[in-house]
């Protein structure tokens, strides 16, 4: 029996799992330009998104031009906290630096003012990458790569990283049910497993997700996410006698177009919010095989 506590919560935010395809195949959606999934910061830390364009040989010894992107951090609900518009030059990275302290925000002040869990005080956010100039070749936005850094602004050192949604197995088309299945995190006492799910489409999904401990022992429930928003589960180790838990997530999307949701699996400390792990959807099958 997993005695350790799971709840759900119904969160506003744009993208997460990664719908299917007909066949069972290692699957990691990405749109392009990158696409992430969804990742928890407290107040104090920052986040960084870090955008490159490598250099790219021509034909002709051409000099590739700029690449011009908008540089976005979306909260749960859909919102932009923060944007730039950058241009970034073959063989540059550009940076945005988002620190959640600066930004007011009432909700996790009320949870601290109320006393409540770290879990209920972090604020999730999604990183977004808009080309501005053509992104088909030869366009000069062709080739951009793009990572997600968070760090507790004491020295800079990285706490956190995610990458996007690997393109190189296709993104799949139409209206499917499949399952998200992601890899097991190692979960100790007082430390929580974070089951993210974004919408990116424009019509509702149906989620039905579990958590699946190292002995398959299973807990689940279903909710439902909005177009532009998002939801997660949480599983926190309650259980001082258990030990470490390994917890892994299947998440199964129906009713949106196959690619409408990306997936992460996130671990943190549920006394100070501070994320240690995070990975994102390894295996999409149907979910009828």
């Amino acid at each position: 029996m997993v005695r350790s506590l799971v709840r759900v919560a119904s969160i506003a935010v744009a993208v997460l799992l990664m719908l299917g395809a007909g066949s069972a195949q290692a699957f990691n959606p990405q749109p392009d330009p990158p696409g992430f999934g969804m990742f928890g910061i407290m107040d104090f830390q920052r986040a960084h998104l870090h955008i490159s364009l490598p250099v790219v040989k021509t034909r002709g010894g051409i000099p590739p031009d700029p690449c011009r992107v908008e540089a976005s951090f979306v909260n749960d609900k859909g919102e932009t906290v923060m944007t730039e518009t950058h241009t970034i030059w073959p063989g540059q990275t550009g940076n945005l630096i988002f620190t959640p302290a600066r930004v007011p925000n009432p909700e996790i002040t009320a949870s601290v003012t109320e006393g409540n869990s770290a879990a209920d005080r972090r604020m999730q956010l999604r990183a977004v990458v808009m080309a501005l100039d053509s992104t088909l070749p030869p366009g000069p936005c062709h080739d951009l790569l793009a990572t997600v850094q968070v760090d507790n602004q004491q020295g800079g050192a990285p706490t956190l990283t995610l990458s996007p949604r690997d393109p190189a197995s296709g993104l799949p088309t139409g209206k499917r049910s499949v399952t998200h299945l992601l890899g097991a995190l190692a979960i100790g006492f007082e430390h929580t497993a974070r089951l993210n799910a974004v919408n990116t489409g424009d019509v509702v999904c149906h989620l039905d997700w579990t958590f699946v401990d190292e002995t398959g022992v299973r807990k689940g429930d279903s909710t439902m996410i909005l177009p532009g928003q998002a939801v997660h589960a949480d599983f926190a180790h309650t259980d001082p006698t258990r030990g470490v838990a390994l917890i892994r997530a299947e998440a199964t999307t129906s009713g949106c177009p196959a690619g409408a949701t990306i997936g992460t699996l996130e671990g943190f400390d549920s006394n100070i919010g501070h994320s240690h792990s995070i990975v994102g959807t390894q295996l999409i099958v149907p979910a009828v095989q």
